[in-house]
C-alpha cells in the first residue's frame, strides 16, 4: 500500500472520497491487469477549490456515481471501478481463514462465555489443568476460567454406531439422497443430520492439522485455477413450511489436479438479520454508502427486500419466490465474498514466482477480485 492512502484525514482537514484501508487492505484501484495504473492507490480525498494540492506524484482520477454505486475512473485507462467496504472484505477473508486454520474439535473450553473460548489445550495450557481421568481411562482436563472440564479420546468414544460413518459418508459425498440413505444404512433422519455436523468437523480438523501450501513448487504441480459460482436452491425449513431460497456457492479447484483449494457459502450461520439490522441503525450505517459502512459484509432485511423489489420492477427474475433471505443466519453480500475469496487464494500462493492463470468464466465481478488480490 502506498502513502497516499495511508493519509489521515484528520491531519488535512477534508472529506475522504475513497473508504478507509481496513488491516493494510486496500482494494480501490484501477483493477485492469492491461494498465500502468494496476495496483496504484488513487488520493484518497476530495480537493475542493482553494484546498492543498495532491501530493507530488498521486493519482487522481474521478470518483463518481450515485448512492451505492460509486465508482473510481483510473485516469490512465479510463476503466470504472466500482467502490468497495475494505473492512467488510477482511471480516469475510478473515471468517474464511477460520475456517481452514481453527480445529473445531481440538481440546478446550467449549463455553461460550468465558475468555478462553477458542484457545486449546495444545496452545494455551497455562489456562488449563489436569482433572484425573473418565470411567473409561481418558486424560481429563479442567478450564481454569470457567471451571468446566473436558476429556481426550476417540472422536467416536460416545458413538453407539460408529461403525456407520465409512457408508454414511461416502454415500453422502455420492449425492445419495437421504431417504435412500435411511433405508440402506438404517438410520433415521436425525442421525443424518448428526453425522453431518460430526463428519464436517472432522473434515475441519483435518484440513487445519494437514493443509499447508508452503513449499508447493506451483510451477511444477501446475499453476491454473479454475473458479465458478453456482446458484444453489436449499430447502430452508420454518415453522408452517419448507421453502427454497437461492445461495451462491463460490468454488477454486487447481486445474490440473482437481483439488478444491478454496470454497466459500454466501451464509453466515453465526449472524441474523434483525441484530445486523439493529447494527446499522446504531452506527448510522443506514445514511451511508455500503462501500463506506462499519457493517457493510450482511445484507440488511430491508434493503434486500428493496433490491427485490427492484429487480422485479426491472422483470430480471422470474421465480420471486425462491429470492428470499434465510430464516436464520444472515447473507452475505456476494461482491464482498468475491474479494474475500481471492484474498485467500493469494495467500495459498504465497511469494511463488511465475505466471499464474485463474479462469473466471467471464465473470465480471470474479476478475475484479483476482486482480484486486493479485495486484502487487
Amino acid at each position: 500500500m502506498n502513502d497516499f492512502s495511508k493519509i489521515s484525514s484528520t491531519d488535512l482537514g477534508l472529506e475522504r472520497r475513497l473508504p478507509l484501508p481496513f488491516e493494510g487492505v486496500d482494494v480501490n484501484f484501477c483493477r485492469n491487469p492491461q494498465c500502468s495504473g494496476l495496483g496504484l492507490f488513487p488520493a484518497p480525498y476530495k480537493r475542493p477549490l482553494g484546498s492543498p494540492a495532491a501530493p507530488p506524484g498521486a493519482i487522481r482520477g474521478v470518483v463518481a456515481g450515485s448512492r451505492h454505486s460509486e465508482f473510481f475512473t483510473c485516469p490512465t485507462c479510463s476503466t470504472n471501478h466500482r467502490l468497495k467496504n475494505n473492512k467488510a472484505i477482511v471480516e469475510k477473508y478473515n471468517r474464511l481463514k477460520d475456517l481452514q486454520q481453527v480445529d473445531p474439535i481440538a481440546p478446550g473450553c467449549r463455553n461460550p462465555k468465558c475468555e478462553n473460548l477458542g484457545k486449546s489445550l495444545a496452545t494455551h495450557p497455562d489456562q488449563y489443568r489436569s482433572f484425573g481421568k473418565t470411567a473409561g481411562g481418558d486424560p481429563r482436563h479442567q478450564c481454569k476460567g470457567s471451571k468446566k472440564t473436558f476429556s481426550i479420546g476417540r472422536a467416536t468414544r460416545r458413538q453407539k454406531r460408529s461403525a456407520k460413518n465409512p457408508l454414511l459418508y461416502r454415500m453422502m459425498v455420492n449425492g445419495v439422497p437421504f431417504l435412500k440413505i435411511c433405508s440402506i444404512a438404517q438410520v433415521s433422519y436425525h442421525d443424518i443430520y448428526r453425522k453431518i455436523d460430526f463428519i464436517y468437523d472432522q473434515v475441519r480438523a483435518f484440513r487445519a492439522e494437514r493443509e499447508v501450501f508452503d513449499g508447493i513448487d506451483w510451477m511444477k504441480v501446475g499453476s491454473r485455477f479454475a473458479t465458478d459460482s453456482q446458484s444453489l436452491k436449499m430447502n430452508w425449513p420454518t415453522k408452517r413450511e419448507r421453502t427454497q431460497i437461492i445461495v451462491q456457492h463460490l468454488c477454486t479447484a487447481h486445474a490440473r489436479s482437481g483439488f478444491i483449494m478454496e470454497a466459500a457459502l454466501q451464509f453466515d450461520d453465526k449472524a441474523s438479520h434483525d441484530k445486523v439490522e439493529a447494527k446499522m441503525a446504531l452506527a448510522g450505517d443506514d445514511l451511508l454508502s455500503k462501500c463506506f459502512r462499519e457493517h457493510g459484509r450482511l445484507w440488511s432485511k430491508t434493503e434486500f427486500e428493496d433490491y427485490i423489489s427492484k429487480l422485479q420492477k426491472q422483470k430480471r427474475i422470474k421465480e420471486e419466490e425462491l429470492y428470499q433471505l434465510p430464516h436464520s443466519g444472515a447473507l452475505v453480500r456476494y461482491d464482498i465474498m468475491q474479494f474475500a475469496h481471492a484474498l485467500r487464494l493469494r495467500d495459498m500462493i504465497g511469494d511463488a514466482e511465475g505466471k499464474f492463470v485463474f479462469v473466471t468464466d467471464g465473470d465480471a465481478g470474479l476478475k475484479a477480485a483476482f486482480c484486486a488480490g493479485m495486484a502487487d
